[in-house]
């Protein structure tokens, strides 16, 4: 018979999340809980082990000896828990075919637009992200990314490359295609993502470019930048794919060598068998190798396009 102090599970998944966001508030924003429940969850938590697990400090919690002591077996309980419902996922084909997807960006968008192809049956939720932690939280089955993971027990597919270029509504474009090299970076106004952006390497390499020079508009995702480069307020560099689809806009360049990457797919192993997760990465193959012409920017090649590396 279970110790009327065993601890509850419940209670230690809120433990950790008050320790990772640092408060109440912050946890329960997170979780997606009231704030009264998760510090009842707390409370119940320290009575049951008869310990202070947090000193209550004006700017919020913080960890207590006991705290951290307890925080590498907490961790290891929510590993385990986590494993074993991915296997009730695999051994049930994850939920019937539904399906949930975290891509990039650039890839979410992709696929988005392929969605009409997909398989009878499968329901597919698609997620914009890059955190990869999703797989291993079961708040995603599978991922698409540039790049493999750094850590973590996945399987991965590679499924091509999506190739980027500048692209400028037609006045601007004309005009920078009349530029010499050296001079499109200075004469030329320039449309980039916001400072949050700044480490992808689009944005490294367009920042590299302008040097001391300021872009005239930063977006926060990629249609909302589409749309203004449309407006003819700057040049900016956009998936190939998506740019050579829009009539409001013209490639300036040829499809840039510099930022050519591979695109993954990335399954946790405990799923990599399950029917739904087999159907969904399927399609996702499937999709990515039908549009390589697309993808690569090779359908929407011109000669006359300036070559900027």
């Amino acid at each position: 018979m279970l110790s009327a102090k065993t601890p509850d599970w419940d209670h230690i998944r809120m433990f950790l999340g008050i320790a990772r966001a640092g408060s109440l508030r912050a946890a329960s924003m997170e979780m997606g809980i009231s704030q009264p429940t998760v510090g009842r969850h707390l409370s119940a938590l320290e009575e049951s082990l008869a310990v202070t697990l947090f000193d209550r400090l004006p700017e919020g919690l913080r960890l207590t000896d006991a705290g951290r002591d307890l925080m590498p077996r907490a961790e290891a309980m929510e590993t385990a828990a986590l494993a074993f419902h991915r296997q009730g996922d695999a051994i049930s084909g994850v939920r019937d075919r539904q399906v949930r997807l975290t891509a990039s960006p650039w890839s979410a968008l992709f696929l988005s637009g392929e969605i009409g192809a997909r398989p009878e049956g499968l329901f597919l939720e698609i997620r914009q992200s890059d955190d990869t932690q999703l797989l291993t939280k079961r708040e995603a089955d599978f991922a698409v990314r540039h790049g493999l993971p750094l850590t973590g027990d996945f399987v991965t597919r590679r499924l091509g490359s999506i190739a980027c270029a500048v692209y400028a509504a037609p006045s601007l474009a004309a005009s920078m295609l009349a530029m010499t090299r050296d001079r499109i970076f200075i004469d030329a106004p320039w449309a980039c993502f916001a400072e949050e952006f700044d480490l992808y390497e689009s944005q490294r390499w367009i920042l590299g470019h302008l040097g001391d020079a300021k872009p005239v508009f930063r977006a926060g995702t990629t249609p909302m930048l589409q749309h203004a480069m449309r407006s003819g307020i700057g040049a900016g560099i956009l998936p190939c794919f998506l740019g050579d689809d829009d009539p409001a806009l013209v490639r300036v360049s040829q499809p840039i060598s510099a930022l050519n990457s591979d695109i993954w797919l990335i399954v946790h192993r405990d799923l990599r068998k399950a029917e739904g997760i087999l159907l969904a990465s399927d399609w996702v193959a499937e999709r990515f190798k039908a549009r390589q012409l697309k993808l690569t920017g090779a359908a929407g090649h011109a000669s006359h396009q300036c070559n900027l590396g």
